[in-house]
């Protein structure tokens, strides 16, 4: 009689475990793509200087300013290494109007990475990039507005529109 009952009972519970997990839980199908804003156009290497500097500095660059840079910008062939010396040189002048880096909270810090991507890269930051840079500047206290503003900068989004 026992043994009966241990089987019946072993029978109701094994089929009771049997439930379909798509009864209990909803799952949507989700597109995972790259953020790069679909940006295809290469900017010109004017556009790229006069963009850079009023980036930083908030005002056009003068025509003698930029005819200097660009032909420097022309004649090195490592395009990267000149727009690296090009965007350290403008940071590093003074007068730039690069807003300073408010810690007193994540979401002032968030709001900071927010207006960065929308003032260099023309869109907001996905969930991620607002993440992981939040989070990277609430824990290294070396890390400032202008490094933000080169990394930026010099990353191949920045010259693209």
């Amino acid at each position: 009689m026992k043994r009966i009952f241990h089987i019946a009972l072993m029978a109701i519970v094994l089929t009771a475990c049997k439930q379909d997990p798509s009864s209990i839980f909803e799952v949507e199908d989700v597109t995972v793509s790259l953020n790069e804003g679909k940006k295809n156009r290469l900017k010109t290497d004017i556009e790229f200087v006069s963009i850079a500097y009023t980036d930083i500095f908030s005002t056009n660059i003068s025509q003698n300013n930029l005819e200097e840079i660009i032909t420097t910008y022309k004649s090195l062939g490592d395009k990267s290494l000149v727009i690296e010396m090009i965007v350290r040189k403008f940071i590093s002048e003074g007068g730039s109007t690069i807003q300073n880096i408010d810690r007193s909270s994540s979401t002032s810090i968030e709001s900071f990475v927010t207006h960065v991507y929308k003032k260099l890269y023309n869109r907001t930051p996905d969930a991620y990039e607002l993440w992981y840079l939040t989070d990277v500047i609430q824990k290294d206290q070396d890390i400032n507005a202008s490094l933000i503003y080169y990394s930026m900068m010099t990353a191949n989004e920045y010259r693209y529109y």
